[in-house]
């Protein structure tokens, strides 16, 4: 995998096109905040320096090159009810892209890490790049992560992985990893793999989330049974491979600034589950009539058509224009980290019957049913916020990886509150596929 990065580096700079203009910046700046009370306080205070250098050149309409790369370094001390807290962090970045006739390459390199005050400490370093022409695209990347808490505990992990997709919609893509894990109890160690190929009309439209491996691999348009038992087995394989318990704590915010995180959660709350009873009173819904969308059994897809407990409700085109409707609704509604926010929990997504997941989404819901949250994609190590909304009337979810509606997710907030939930991922107008989100518990401790 390093290998082809390397060769997809080259090969970009080779086919750059055009001048270019190089400057060197730096930046340093001070930001502090005050906060609430009702028991408690809360306060921040952080400072930042570093360096940046770009170059540009463009020829044409329908070529560009260019390349950036940056340093950083900062310290950060906050208190949240007492708790005082400090740490510091440096990295450095770099990276290119370039497009000519159709055909484009991009490459990237990162090396950061982060420091706290009790003496945890995070590192993480990688490399990604993608390759798109008229034919097919490729796209592949790898990540090394070592953490190690104020105890002694310790944990490391390497990953790598590639997909691509040829003409007509084939597709292949894999993933391998190991990680170690020590302690007072001793170690461990593991590795896995995963691997998929398919066909299906794919678009190679790598928008979503940079290279996001979320796409419309074998289409569907109808829903399939499946019983608890084979979820529940599934989601059970899910959990002993998944291999991104640091997400969504605090140094996974200070190597990944773009995430969404509200304001005031305390260390760790993004991964709390919501009850039903408890988020029917948060979103002002009936709790004693949860409306459960189980997709195969009491909601089917079928001859472009949908069944709602035996109910024709409409074509598949309607249903997905609904979910459409419900996702733009909490795109365009104003709401910010300040406001008050339920956390959904962390889930990892699912395909068909694969035992192992790289796409991760961390969702919670406002008082007025608006979803926000982030996706993270694994393989590449990159994060993009979640919008969407929840409709009180029908109970359904729906959501979109950033702001494009070309692939919705659509699920019944009631089943969001369950172990697992079948999730609905409506691409285009036209193709559904159905999927499962495996809630997941973290087992770090709020570091």
């Amino acid at each position: 995998m390093k290998r082809w990065l390397l060769f997809a580096a080259v090969g970009m700079l080779t086919c750059a096109i055009g001048g270019g203009e190089a400057d060197g910046r730096g930046f340093g700046g001070f930001r502090g905040g005050g906060g609430w009370g009702g028991g408690g306080s809360w306060g921040h205070s952080s400072s930042f320096s570093g360096s940046r250098s770009e170059s540009f050149g463009r020829s044409g309409f329908d070529s560009f090159g260019g390349s950036r790369s940056s340093s950083f370094s900062g310290s950060r001390s906050s208190s949240y009810g007492g708790w005082n807290h400090s740490s510091g962090m440096e990295g450095s970045r770099s990276g290119g892209f370039a497009s000519s006739g159709g055909r484009s390459a991009g490459y990237g390199s990162y090396d950061r890490s982060f420091t706290g005050s009790r003496g945890g400490s995070v590192s993480a370093s990688g490399e990604r790049g993608y390759a798109a022409g008229p034919r097919g695209a490729v796209a592949g990347g790898s990540r090394d992560v070592t953490a190690t808490g104020p105890e002694g505990r310790s944990y490391s992990g390497s990953r790598e992985g590639g997909y691509a997709v040829g003409p007509y919609g084939r597709s292949v893509g894999g993933a391998e990893g190991s990680r170690t894990v020590s302690g007072a109890r001793g170690t461990a160690s593991s590795s896995w793999q995963s691997a998929f190929a398919g066909s299906g009309h794919m678009s190679t439209d790598f928008g979503l989330a940079h290279y996001s491996s979320v796409g419309a691999v074998h289409s569907s348009y109808a829903t399939a049974f499946r019983s608890h038992g084979q979820a529940y087995a599934q989601a059970g394989f899910v959990r002993n491979g998944f291999g991104y318990y640091n997400c969504f704590h605090t140094g996974f915010y200070a190597l990944h600034p773009n995430c969404w995180t509200a304001a005031g959660w305390a260390a760790g709350y993004a991964w709390t589950a919501a009850t039903w009873d408890s988020l029917a009173s948060w979103c002002s819904l009936p709790a004693a009539a949860p409306i459960t969308y189980n997709y195969g059994d009491n909601v089917v897809l079928q001859d472009n058509a949908v069944y709602v407990n035996g109910q024709d409700v409409g074509t598949t085109q309607q249903y997905t224009q609904q979910a459409a409707t419900i996702a733009d609704a909490g795109q365009k509604a104003e709401a910010t980290p300040e406001q008050e926010w339920k956390p959904l929990g962390v889930f990892a997504l699912v395909q068909g019957d694969q035992t192992s997941s790289n796409n991760v989404f961390q969702l919670a819901v406002s008082k007025d049913g608006i979803i926000r949250g982030n996706y993270y994609d694994g393989v590449m190590d990159v994060t993009t916020p979640v919008y969407g909304s929840v409709d009180k009337k029908t109970q359904r979810a729906a959501w979109t990886i950033g702001k494009k509606n070309d692939r919705v997710f659509d699920a019944g907030i009631e089943n969001l509150t369950k172990e697992d939930a079948p999730v609905l991922v409506h691409i285009g107008k036209d193709k559904v596929q159905q999927w499962m989100l495996v809630r997941m518990q973290s087992k770090k401790d709020g570091n």
